[in-house]
This record gives C-alpha cells, sequence and structure tokens, in this order.
C-alpha cells in the first residue's frame, strides 16, 4: 500500500500524485469501494476481533504521538516560517511575521489528543507492543507541505487520512461485532483526526482545507492498517523519496506534558 497522495475525481487517495484532498485507502491501486464494507460487515468475512481492531488502532495512535512529538521537539521542522520562526521551542513560539504560535498550538493540541485517544484504547483493552518507530529521515528536517511526501506537513496528511478511515471501518466492524459503544468511541475519534489532517493543511497554506463533501471510501478491514503501518515499525520498504529512516522513541508521559504545555484538549462528558 502506498502512502503517496493523488487525486482521484475529488476522493484523494493513497498511490499516486495530486492535489491534497481527503485520502482513501488504496488495495492494488484501486479503491476501496464503499459496498465493499458493507458486505464484508455483513458475511463476517473480515479476520477482525475486537482485540485486534484495538490493537491496530493503538499501534495508529502511538505512531501519531511519536510523530507529533518529533515534529515539536525537532528545530528543523520548529524553526520556518508559520511555526516557531527562530524559536524552537513550541511553548515559547516566535511572533508573526516570522512565526505563528496558533499554528504551533495545534500540533500541541494534536499531540495532546493522540495521547489521550491511546490512553482510551489501552483502557478499553488494547495491548501496546512497540516503543519505537521508524520515520524517512527527512520528515523531520522540513516543515514542508501536505502535498510535499517526504516532508513533515505531507505525512502528517496521510498519517492522519489513514487514521480517518481506519476509524471509519472500525465504527462499522464494531457494530458487526456487536460493540456500538466501541463503535461510538471510534466515530468521536475519527471526527478528531478529521479536525488535525485539516488543521495541517491551514498550517500548509491549503485553500480551502475543508475540500470535501463526503468522506473517502473507508478501507474493508481494520488489518489493512496494520499492514499499512508495517513500514513505520521495520524502517523498511518505504516508498518516499529516500529509503534512509531513523528510528524514534515513544515519549513518556512527562515528556509529552512538558511539550504540551497548556495547550493540550479536553474531553466533553455531554453535548449541548
Amino acid at each position: 500500500m502506498s502512502l503517496y497522495p493523488g487525486d482521484r475525481g475529488g476522493v484523494h487517495s493513497l498511490g499516486g500524485g495530486g492535489p491534497v484532498g481527503g485520502a482513501a485507502v488504496v488495495l492494488r491501486d484501486r479503491p476501496v469501494a464503499p459496498r465493499a464494507v458493507v458486505a464484508d460487515a455483513a458475511t463476517g468475512s473480515c479476520a477482525d476481533t475486537v482485540r485486534s481492531i484495538l490493537d491496530t488502532a493503538l499501534l495508529a495512535e502511538q505512531l501519531a504521538v511519536a510523530f507529533y512529538y518529533g515534529g515539536l521537539t525537532s528545530p528543523a521542522v520548529l524553526r520556518t516560517g508559520g511555526l516557531g520562526g527562530a524559536s524552537a521551542d513550541p511553548n515559547n513560539p516566535g511572533l508573526p511575521p516570522s512565526g505563528n504560535p496558533h499554528h504551533v498550538r495545534y500540533l500541541q493540541a494534536a499531540l495532546d489528543a493522540e495521547a489521550k485517544h491511546a490512553a482510551q484504547l489501552i483502557q478499553a483493552g488494547a495491548t501496546a507492543r512497540h516503543t519505537h518507530f521508524y520515520f524517512p529521515a527527512g520528515i523531520f528536517s522540513r516543515r514542508g507541505t501536505s502535498v510535499s511526501p517526504n516532508s513533515f506537513l505531507g505525512l502528517l496528511e496521510r498519517l492522519e487520512s489513514l487514521q480517518v478511515s481506519l476509524y471509519t471501518t472500525a465504527s462499522a466492524q464494531f457494530l458487526h461485532l456487536r460493540r456500538p459503544d466501541l463503535a461510538v468511541q471510534a466515530a468521536q475519534i475519527m471526527g478528531v483526526e478529521a479536525e488535525h489532517r485539516s488543521l495541517g493543511r491551514i498550517i500548509a497554506a491549503i485553500l480551502p482545507p475543508n475540500n470535501l463533501t463526503l468522506e473517502s471510501p473507508p478501507m474493508t478491514c481494520v488489518a489493512e492498517a496494520e499492514a499499512a503501518l508495517q513500514p513505520f515499525l521495520t524502517g523498511r520498504r518505504y516508498l518516499f523519496a529516500s529509503d534512509a529512516t531513523h528510528a524514534t522513541a515513544l515519549p513518556s508521559p512527562a515528556q509529552i506534558a512538558r511539550v504540551v504545555g497548556k495547550y493540550g484538549t479536553r474531553r466533553l462528558k455531554r453535548f449541548l
């Protein structure tokens, strides 16, 4: 599975080059048809279980935690226009015209949300299996843009698009597995991941950042997401501009708290 973007008539896929948009998972270079999800959910042909879905979702969340933490602690990413400017401190970013504290706070809140998602999944029964993740060498060396594959914002676009597809599929699978409580939780998390993707596009000055009427077709089974995440676990078979990779450790809660500072997220107990 490729992690490159591509335009397919207004629906953004992970298998070619083109304008930025919402990403659909592509298998064998073809977008998954929406009806395939309905058919598999109805027949139970997926091998997904409650535990396997939770474990895959946790894997994606922990990867996102390592990714956002890596970006917020990388001077090469922060010391760019539109983020920290001359400052490499996420809690004291530079001011306009070179710096943009609001954009840095978007990333701090995203890191905080991903860490809280991971904690929720562990509470629901997910098992953590990895402490390090591999990223292409250029990811933390430049901010880039949402349509630059080998850049921080380029990978942000692709990881968040994968998570949107993962949680959309997970919600349907949880319903099939008679766990409506987890289906609701998956839908709640999916909405936040879509927000992260749009905020990444805002940082990249993509106009409009909310350019989809409907989210792209999801994957057929959640197990497909774990296959797409394998290069980040092994450091092999990257489909980016460079095959060189480096390992990034999963940060501790204390490390995350220091980087997030006071710009974290909150959980709503009820909706008005």
